[in-house]
């Protein structure tokens, strides 16, 4: 009852806000991104589903570069909440916090990548409905935050997206479908539908949307990555 409950007050809210409200008791800890319910703390997120399938060598190479990855997504995933939140969050007071948020932020050393994402013209086409929200589901047993949900204007579509910041220009995208297929899981469970996702490729001097997949290939994609989750992590 508490799961109808919950998605009814969050579907009223997006109707007259345009904006889903929180999971009721969900927090996540940071750094450590460690998710609870109340008082249980779910063992996995979603990226560590999708880590769980990498080599020791890949898992080797991304330590090896963390001190370049890390801050810089760290900032850039701030100034997008900062300029949804400016934008589109239903509270006066949460909209000044985020414009004095987005003006600090610019003045770092990421604006190569931030100023072409605030500038994208992709933010006057939809209305926004989440920004860094975490979401969880009890029966699979794990958590995770999304970095938006939109919803397109003129088709009407409601699209989960998600950025991913790369180092250069000519830096190669890859595959993300089922990790946005494993946010819109966790979602289903507390009544929110996506119809597609997207991913947001942020490079220096460049911002690009991906091609809108389908909510079935992306949920195809988020089944098979969990089946090898559950083979290799949970053998009962």
């Amino acid at each position: 009852m508490a799961l109808s409950t919950t998605a009814s007050c969050s579907e009223r809210l997006s109707e007259s806000t345009g904006w889903l409200s929180p999971i009721p008791g969900l927090q996540r800890t940071d750094p450590e991104h460690r998710y609870w319910l109340g008082d249980h703390l779910f063992p996995v997120s979603i990226t560590g589903v999708i880590g769980s399938a990498k080599s020791a060598w890949a898992l080797a190479r991304i330590e090896a570069t963390r001190h370049h990855w890390e801050p810089r997504g760290h900032t850039v995933h701030l100034a997008l909440e900062a300029l949804l939140h400016s934008r589109f969050h239903p509270l006066a007071v949460q909209r000044q916090q985020a414009v004095q948020q987005l003006e600090a932020l610019r003045a770092y050393d990421y604006r190569d990548w931030i100023e072409p994402l605030l500038a994208h013209p992709h933010w006057q086409q939809v209305t926004v409905i989440a920004s860094e929200r975490p979401t969880c589901c009890l029966i699979r047993n794990l958590a995770g935050t999304y970095d938006t949900g939109y919803v397109h204007r003129n088709s009407g579509l409601r699209v989960l997206a998600d950025l991913k910041t790369l180092s250069g220009r000519h830096s190669s995208s890859y595959c993300t479908r089922a990790q946005l297929g494993g946010y819109m899981a966790l979602e289903a469970t507390w009544g929110v539908h996506y119809d597609a996702g997207q991913t947001i490729w942020a490079r220096p001097g460049d911002t690009r949307f991906s091609p809108l997949y389908s909510r079935e290939e992306c949920l195809a994609a988020w089944a098979a990555a969990w089946a090898g989750y559950v083979s290799r992590m949970r053998p009962w």
